[in-house]
Formats: C-alpha cells, structure tokens, sequence
C-alpha cells in the first residue's frame, strides 16, 4: 500500500528553478526543496549547518576559503553523475547573472574545482558566516549543468520539467489545482518513506487549515495559520499543534532612495508614531510579541538588550516633524505615503493597518496595499517605488543573514541602506572566526541601527504548524537538520 503526504498551499507554482527567480511562499518554492539538494543545510533553530550534497567541509584561510567535498553516490534523477561542475556552474552563472541565488553569494569572488568531488569557495573577504548563506534558503540549490550550460534560463523547459538530484522527482503539475511528486527509488541519500508528495493548490487558506483538521491533508507552509484561524482547529483528532516563536520579526522600513528618510528627524518621528501596545490584539503570548529591540533574544549570543527603538511619544513625533518643515495641511495632513506588505505574510495585513491608524495621528496618512510575491518583486525591490514597508524576514541562527538586506552592498537591499557604520560591524563580524568576538561586532551593529533609527522593529511573529500525529520526521524531530517545507525524511507512524 502505498503511503501519500499530502501538503494544501494557498500559491500555486509559476515554475521549478527558484535559482533563476524565486516566488516566495509559492507551491514552485516547496516543491524546488524536494526536487533539488543544496551543498549543506541551516535550519533556522539549529546554529549549526547540516551535509546535503557535502559530506564535509573545512573553513580555511580565517574563512576566505570554504572547501566542500561531495557526497561521490550522488546522481541527478537521469542517472548522470553530480559533480563539482555542477556547483561551480551553477553559483557562478546565478551570481554573474543577478539572478535570486545570486544574491546569497555575493561575498564569492570566484568558486573552483579541486577535482571531481570537492569544491572551493573563494571568497572576496573572510565571512566566518558564510555556511548560514549558502545553507539557509532554497535559492542555493544546484542545477545539472548538463541540461542548463549554454541554455537561456529565461526559457529552458527543465524550469517546467525539472531534473533534480532530490529524493522526489515531478510527475505531474495541473496548474491550480495540484503538483504531484513521487519518491526516487534508490535514491542515492537517505530514502524517502513516502510514495508520493501532493500539493494541492487551495487559496482559501481557512480551507486549508480545515482540511489538515479534518484529517484530508497532512500540513500547509508557513504563514497559513495565523493567530486569528487557531479556532479553525477545535475537534481536531490526532492533530497536534507546534507553536513557537519565530525566526524574524516585522520591522517597518523607510526607502532610503527618497531624500525624505536621509532626515534622521522624520525617522524619528515615525518611530516615535508607534505604539506597540496596540499590537497586543494580534499576538499571543508565548508565540508572538511586540518587539522594539532590533534583534530576536533567541540569538543569545549576539542579542544587545540595551539596543532599542525609540519609545512611543506622539507629542515627540508632532515635534519632530515641526522642526523638519513638515507642517499640517488643511486637513491635518503633513505627509501622504505610501506603505506595501506582502501578501504572503498574511499577518502583516492586521499590524499595517494599526501601523497606518498611528501614523495617521501624528498626521501623517498612509495608503496600505498588499503585494504578491511576483509584484513584490517587480515594485519593491527591481523599482523601489514605495514609501514604507513593513517586512518580515528571518534574523537566526546567525545575524549574517540580515547582511542581504541592510547592508550596502546586499543583493536584497530594497530601502537602499548606506550606512558606513552598519556595513563596518558586519564586515568586522564576518572577519572574526571566534563566535563571541563575532557577537560583540553584532552587539555593535544593532546600536548603529538605534542609534540612527535605521528601521523600526515592531513585531516578534510566532510560527503554527498543525499536523497528524500519524507522521514522524518533522524538523523539530530531527534537531532541526533539515528545514521545516523538507519532506524526504517524513514517514507515516
């Protein structure tokens, strides 16, 4: 009898190659994690990096120089061998070409093959916190060189029927409605123990959690049960609940590309606008929580607990903005703003409209829209054609992988950070190979960022998962050495 493991995901997939471009929170996001391996693995509750591809790995030249040797059973689902060549080929050609694994990579002067099974990282600057990159998030996995080389990305068919070296293989994608994968038999890694993976495309996402209550589905990503649907469980049977906080936080940020935010007194104001009592309503405690320090406690060893955003002080902020010029209006309006979350985070919808109502007491009005990923993408961070932005993002196990998006240089640096200060903490922390003396550089960077109000933290989120009990292999099961949408190691119970 065969066993399937059935997934309910409100996104459907546009395509299969998230190294190319990648839609957060779609069904092509899931199912890439399956279908492809990546050279090591971080989850983001363990500090520590797991093999995928590399057995093992050495940190050499005070971290300039990574060197990963290869797991030599490994194949891709055609049967050809998966090489060194295949790395190198395909982190180079994402890096050269902007494209989203690019952007973890940015740190890579140049990545060589030593021979056929190990591979070096060269890297422009030593970065003690390198593996976090290159392991925390799909957008890393390796392409077959063989079936890409020479293609244009944009339009090579293996996007569509892909070629992975994972323990599931596509079989059949109906668009809208679902996306089938069956287990690899022999695979060369750990074997699945399921038959078949199914995702099926329900964008109602009370449905969702409905059907893993009702016991029709088995799980659903991240973001889909929120504080607000828990009652959407009551009667379940042989479902258990995992609440935990999360990985990142919501943070408001400011579009440096506008002369507006480079006046420190106005991101002030703003900051000074918020009152994160409000958001009580949409937390629970234990889960989730108003947060105004600009790091997650649970990085213990680089948390700064002295490092705050400023308090709420609305006459402060009136104040503030008096002296920047910015009067009121006959209305009471003094500034007319934009602000975007992203609709995949479906929890941001509730905290930017408490955002907005605050800002709006200071005078300032705010006109709130959700993007989805692929307008995200487009408006945010290719045109940057916001105001303010409420974002989410994951800040653990290592702070490194904030670099991406504030520091000046990061690929994903979509509000236009430039601050010399903040860009000198993280290259002094990836310099330093000792943890505590990295935490120390950490503590730093978050000062800079209070000091100068860089962004405003608002929200520690929790995460939910609901899930049978009639399943074993989830990540919080397995030490976290795999990440939560990985589903080679589940098996029934």
């Amino acid at each position: 009898m065969s066993t399937d493991f059935i997934v309910v995901t409100p996104h459907d997939a546009v395509e299969f190659n998230d190294v190319y471009r990648n839609y957060t929170a779609s069904a092509g996001y899931l199912v890439c994690n399956n279908i492809y391996n990546r050279v090591v693995l971080t989850e983001w509750y363990n500090p520590h990096s797991f093999p995928d591809l590399a057995t093992h790995w050495e940190c050499l030249d005070k971290a300039r120089r990574w060197r990963f040797h290869l797991n030599q059973s490994a194949r891709w689902q055609d049967g050809t061998p998966l090489t060194a060549h295949d790395v190198m080929y395909t982190h180079l050609h994402a890096k050269e070409m902007n494209y989203t694994g690019g952007g973890f990579l940015i740190d890579v002067e140049d990545i060589r093959v030593v021979n056929d099974h190990t591979v070096d990282y060269i890297l422009h600057q030593p970065n003690s916190g390198f593996l976090t990159l290159l392991g925390n998030f799909i957008f890393t996995h390796v392409l077959p060189r063989h079936l890409y080389e020479g293609t244009d990305w944009a339009t090579n068919p293996h996007n569509i029927r892909p070629v992975g070296s994972g323990p599931f293989r596509l079989v059949d994608w109906a668009p809208g409605e679902e996306i089938v994968l069956e287990a690899v038999k022999n695979h060369w890694g750990p074997q699945p123990e399921i038959d078949r993976l199914i995702l099926k495309i329900v964008p109602d996402l009370d449905e969702c959690v409905r059907l893993v209550a009702r016991g029709d589905a088995h799980f659903f990503p991240q973001d889909t049960l929120t504080y607000d649907r828990l009652h959407l469980l009551d009667g379940a049977t042989d479902v258990e609940l995992l609440a935990h906080p999360g990985p990142g936080m919501a943070l408001l940020d400011f579009n440096y590309t506008q002369p507006l935010w480079r006046e420190k007194r106005v991101r002030d104001a703003v900051a000074h606008a918020i009152n994160r009592d409000e958001f009580l309503s949409i937390t629970d405690p234990g889960v989730s929580q108003p947060w105004d320090h600009y790091l997650l406690a649970s990085v213990d060893w680089a948390f700064n607990p002295d490092a705050h955003a400023p308090a709420h002080d609305a006459a402060a902020a009136v104040s503030l903005l008096d002296a920047a010029g910015l009067t009121p209006d006959a209305d009471g309006v003094r500034l007319r703003l934009s602000m975007f979350f992203m609709e995949t985070f479906h929890g941001h919808a509730a905290l930017s409209r408490i955002v907005a109502d605050q800002l709006l007491r200071v005078g300032i009005e705010v006109e709130v829209a959700g993007l989805s990923s692929i307008d995200w993408s487009d408006r945010i961070r290719q045109e940057h054609d916001f105001d303010l932005i409420i974002v989410g993002g994951s800040m653990t196990p290592d702070p490194e992988i904030t670099s991406t998006k504030y520091s000046s240089t990061g690929w994903n640096n979509m509000a236009g950070h430039r601050n010399p200060d903040a860009d000198a903490a993280y290259l002094a922390a990836r310099t330093a190979t000792d943890l505590p003396e990295r935490g120390l550089h950490y503590k730093r960077l978050q000062e800079v960022w209070a000091r100068d109000t860089e962004l405003v933290p608002l929200l520690w989120y929790g995460t939910y998962f609901a899930r049978p009990t009639s399943f074993f292999g989830w990540a919080d099961q397995l030490d976290y050495s795999v990440p939560w949408w990985h589903w080679g190691r589940i098996r029934a119970v």
